[in-house]
């Protein structure tokens, strides 16, 4: 008699019970972070000692949910030091749940020009090959390397031919398999026009009517792209900030992870702050804080996409719809303006990498000293209010 894999897993559950806690097998938790990306020694011991240590939090809360925990890197492992690939991979593993990667631009040995095999080595012998396949919960993950690379200064993004073969073999081999997920380091969305940059475009072909989620990094910043209902794409923020130099990432994303649950198929997700709890979705700036906007009240949502539904009150009288502004990060500006110490060249490169984002709302109150009160709705119906 042949058994189903959910009925086989559903079976085992029953079995297992991990610390008191009854270990559930419709769903999963994973943590995904991030472009870790550290060059020194010096980011590299931060990240042992205030990146990772704020994740484990994460994880211990997790485990107290019954459902496997896993953690996803989203490329860029290291930043061009090939020396620190094994010790992160020690560093997440003692965290004590399965951990998963994907390949970065500076994740290549910039010692190999147009040798992108040669070039890879280093990641490979530390985290195994480009394209693996694993099971979380009900959703088929697969990792690519879409990194064309031929030398450290010039790389496109491209899967090659033998990749597309290789999903293909994939998704015959999980044929009962209903969602899939597509992590790699660069994104698969153009976000000039919104559309798929082409060469996502097979991967979508190959796996066909299925549920699609595409995991990335690289960008240094967090959006969300809904293509159809189906297919969505989810960037991930840099975990440290911007590149060891601001607490905060140049679109104003607070260090953090994207944090995806899944329940019975279903998937949710969030960007958690490190240090904070989940419920922590907002920052509200009073009037006066914001440049050009002192009139207003200014709401930063974090993780947000335009799902997301924002009004507000003022002494308990509904206000309306909040208005949605295009502006640089007000905390990012702060930062760099105000607290940053580096040498030029870094100065330089922070101020360079401030884009103005619109995940931003402000209101206008109608008299001095009244109660504003936030009310943030997401895509999943959960709930966040602050009040001033």
């Amino acid at each position: 008699m042949r058994i189903s894999r959910r009925l086989f897993t559903a079976l085992i559950a029953t079995l297992l019970c991990i610390g008191g806690v009854q270990a559930q097998s419709n769903g999963f938790n994973l943590i995904v972070v991030g472009d870790p990306q550290p060059q020194t020694k010096e980011q590299i011991t931060r990240l042992e000692r205030e990146i990772i240590p704020q994740i484990a939090t994460i994880v211990e809360e997790y485990k107290e949910t019954g459902y496997p925990t896993a953690i996803l890197l989203t490329g860029d492992v290291v930043w061009d030091n090939m020396r620190f690939l094994p010790r992160v991979k020690a560093d997440f593993e003692a965290l004590g749940v399965p951990v998963y990667a994907v390949i970065g631009n500076h994740d290549h040995n910039k010692l190999f020009e147009r040798n992108q095999r040669r070039a890879e080595r280093n990641y490979v012998e530390a985290w195994g090959a480009r394209n693996q396949a694993f099971m979380l919960g009900e959703t088929l993950f697969v990792t690519f390397d879409n990194i064309d690379y031929t030398d450290f200064t010039y790389y496109t993004l491209k899967v090659d031919d033998d990749q597309l073969v290789w999903l293909a073999e994939v998704m015959d081999e999980y044929p009962d398999v209903e969602h899939v997920a597509v992590c790699m380091h660069g994104p698969a969305t153009d976000q000039r026009n919104g559309g798929f940059i082409p060469y996502a475009k097979p991967i979508v072909r190959i796996i066909g009517d299925r549920k699609i989620d595409f995991i990335t990094g690289h960008g240094h910043r967090h959006f969300t792209a809904d293509h159809t209902p189906d297919i969505v794409e989810h960037s991930v923020a840099q975990v440290n900030g911007n590149l060891w130099f601001a607490p905060i990432c140049p679109d104003g994303t607070p260090q953090g992870v994207f944090c995806i649950e899944e329940r019975d198929g279903e998937w949710r997700w969030h960007h958690r702050i490190l240090g904070k709890s989940a419920d922590e979705q907002l920052v509200v700036y009073p009037t006066g804080r914001v440049k050009e906007h002192e009139e207003y009240v200014v709401v930063k949502v974090i993780g947000w996409d335009d799902k997301w539904q924002l009004s507000w009150s003022e002494d308990g009288k509904d206000m309306g719809a909040m208005e949605q502004i295009t502006i640089f990060d007000p905390d990012y500006m702060y930062y760099v303006e105000n607290e940053a110490d580096y040498r030029e060249k870094y100065m330089r490169r922070l101020r360079r990498s401030a884009r103005q984002h619109s995940h931003y709302f402000r209101c206008k109150p109608t008299t001095l000293n009244s109660e504003i009160t936030i009310t943030a709705t997401d895509r999943f119906g959960r709930v966040f209010t602050e009040t001033l």
